[in-house]
């Protein structure tokens, strides 16, 4: 209830348009770089500030832009690399309140060019009060610039020349969220305390007026045509309060609440088969009405209801037809809310969400930061992208001749850098398709760092986790869970022995060995790689070792022992490292597209798959088969599907 009040507050209009803010802004009158007593700011003639620090509290808000009205803002840049040597700087924005106790939100990693100052022009939607930060990224300590002072300091520095702000951005007033509930019923003066100028829509004819919003509310809530029957307790609700002296929009505004709490809003009320069979077998299953499948479409490409288009073609009873639904997952596939399907779909098949659920160590990766862990997602979910779009095989997500990379995780893997030597090289952020140089070890989402890293901790690997989560997610053959009164297995963090050593012990267990002898290779191949992702040859450690030099300078942690990441599969195939385990990995295409077909079936249909699905899972194998394992292939397939269109 507290949530669907919130949300029509928001959707309603209840005041005037808001005024428009047009402004252009100079870094040089903002409370950052006017109060700070470090000298890390370099202030031009023409307005522009140098920010020459990467010191978190030196980065500078917009505090002379704090707006009182929510709703999306224009904002244009202007910036560009200061004394860089012809390289570009990144840098990154954030939006919120800044408070202390505010939620702040990444706006994104953006590159200003070093030869001439670039506009960067983007919309963001913001609550009332708040304002944007920018923060250059991997230049000094605000200490070494201040020891020098920012006149005289020759390093490199991010030119910010100017900032402009427009909005809030309304095309029409009321906005489009308010006329879709209300259309074009007129508002009159509703003064309330504190809000002298506050409005209601208003109606001359309330009861008829109220049943055509619910009704067209509902259509859309329910997510299909809705009958008198559905209307009437809304409807109740509403005259009711009409009895009661409410006003109109108050009035309204109740039933429209009832329907957002209503379990036909809450929940894909999907029809149930016709007997109580399992789902899968061909006797008695009755399929999708249009409308449910409609829905199921949605939320598998889209996570979010149907449009206007679906909805239609299912009144006409058209959706259900095979080449009709294969053109609306074409255009589904085509449109920006398709990126849903990309971000949650492989969030969830690859456990990305616990990206943030360790921090690795500052002492053994001082490397890794913020930067770092946005770009392991970014790659991961243009990878997945690349290979939907141009109905690639889906045994790229085993081994694949190319990625796509900014440098600064081209830096990690080892990868020269990613701009192929342009006049303009691209800065840390810019992402693009590189074909991977031989010996990079990398290809496919294995030996991707985002994947890597949601399979280690903060301090070290295990061969058993990252074993159990290739079994599970890629292949799908999960392992059973281990008996009980065993103890786990962890490495020692001193580098004293090795995780192979240990587990050596473990695997000598009877009770143990059967299931080790299934997880423990895979994670053994990817041993090879650390705790965020980066190629290894030794372990790293904090306890017992050999002094690492690396520019010069002398890292905070030590060399430990030498990694071994060979060993031999359950079926007696030996393989040295992850190269060759993935050559076997691929020996069994058709498990690959298996294990992948489960998931995108539970996924889309919200229901796990069973043994008696087997066979239709084996013939949307077969159909990928013949088209070269494509995933788009794979997706349309699925939709096809008994499995996708019945209950």
């Amino acid at each position: 209830m507290e949530a669907a009040d919130k949300a029509l507050s928001l959707a309603i209009a209840n005041s005037p348009q808001p005024p428009v803010i047009k402004k252009r802004y100079s870094m040089k009158d903002q409370h950052q770089v006017k109060s700070t007593t470090e000298r890390v700011f370099r202030k031009l003639d023409d307005d522009t500030v140098v920010m020459f620090s990467s010191s978190a509290w030196q980065a500078v808000h917009l505090y002379q832009f704090y707006p009182p009205d929510r709703g999306k803002y224009r904002f244009r840049i202007s910036a560009s690399s200061f004394q860089s040597a012809g390289k570009s700087i990144t840098y990154r924005i954030d939006a919120g309140a800044m408070g202390m106790a505010g939620k702040n939100h990444l706006v994104g990693f953006f590159d200003a060019p070093a030869d001439n100052p670039n506009v960067l022009e983007f919309v963001d939607h913001l609550e009332a009060r708040s304002t944007i930060r920018l923060h250059p990224y991997g230049l000094a300590s605000a200490q070494a610039v201040h020891k020098v002072g920012a006149d005289d300091y020759q390093g490199p520095g991010l030119a910010v020349h100017w900032v402009e702000v427009e909005g809030p951005l309304h095309d029409s007033w009321p906005p489009e969220s308010h006329r879709r509930i209300f259309g074009d019923l007129p508002q009159a003066p509703a003064p309330a305390f504190n809000k002298r100028n506050r409005v209601e829509v208003v109606s001359k004819n309330p009861e008829a007026d109220a049943e055509r919003i619910l009704r067209n509310f509902a259509h859309r809530a329910f997510r299909r045509t809705v009958t008198d029957d559905d209307i009437k307790p809304f409807l109740g609700l509403v005259k009711a309060r009409l009895a009661d002296k409410y006003t109109f929009e108050q009035a309204v505004r109740v039933g429209l609440l009832g329907i957002m709490v209503s379990p036909n809003f809450l929940f894909l009320r999907e029809p149930s088969p016709v007997a109580p069979v399992v789902r899968g077998e061909a006797s008695g299953v009755r399929g999708l009405d249009d409308f449910a499948l409609a829905s199921r479409l949605s939320y598998f490409l889209w996570s979010t209801m149907p449009d206007e288009e679906l909805l239609n073609l299912a009144e006409e009873k058209k959706l259900g037809q095979p080449q009709t639904l294969r053109l609306q997952v074409e255009r589904m596939l085509k449109h920006p809310k398709a990126a849903a399907f990309t971000e949650n779909f492989v969030s969830q098949w690859l456990g990305l969400r616990d990206i943030d659920a360790t921090m690795p160590s500052h002492i053994l990766y001082p490397e890794y930061d913020e930067m770092l862990k946005f770009s392991m997602l970014k790659e991961t979910y243009l990878f997945f992208d690349e290979v939907l779009k141009n109905d690639l095989s889906l045994t790229n997500f085993i081994d694949s001749n190319f990625t796509i990379l900014n440098n600064r995780l081209a830096k990690l893997y080892g990868i020269p850098d990613v701009s192929h030597g342009e006049r303009n090289p691209v800065g840390s952020w810019e992402f693009r398709k590189v074909l991977l140089p031989p010996g990079s070890h990398r290809g496919g989402v294995l030996t991707m760092a985002s994947v890597l890293k949601v399979t280690a901790n903060g301090t070290y690997t295990s061969p058993i986790l990252r074993g159990a989560w290739v079994l599970e997610r890629i292949l799908g053959t999960p392992p059973p869970r281990p008996p009980e009164g065993v103890a786990a297995v962890e490495p020692d963090i001193r580098g004293a022995t090795t995780i192979r050593a240990q587990l050596a012990k473990h695997r000598n267990l009877p009770s143990c060995a059967s299931c080790h002898v299934k997880i423990d290779p895979p994670g053994f191949a990817l041993e090879s790689f650390d705790v965020i992702g980066a190629w290894r040859e030794y372990y790293r450690t904090s306890g017992n070792g050999k002094a690492v030099i690396i520019d010069g300078r002398r890292m905070p942690y030590l060399q430990g022992p030498k990694v071994d990441p060979a060993d031999v599969t359950a079926d007696g195939q030996r393989f040295r490292d992850i190269d060759e385990f993935k050559q076997l990995l691929l020996k069994d295409r058709d498990q690959i597209a298996r294990a992948l077909t489960s998931k995108l079936v539970t996924y889309a249909t919200g229901a796990a798959v069973r043994t008696v699905d087997q066979p239709e899972i084996d013939t949307i194998v077969k159909t990928v088969r013949d088209r070269n394992y494509g995933l788009r292939t794979l997706v349309h397939a699925i939709i096809q599907s008994k499995l996708f269109q019945n209950k």
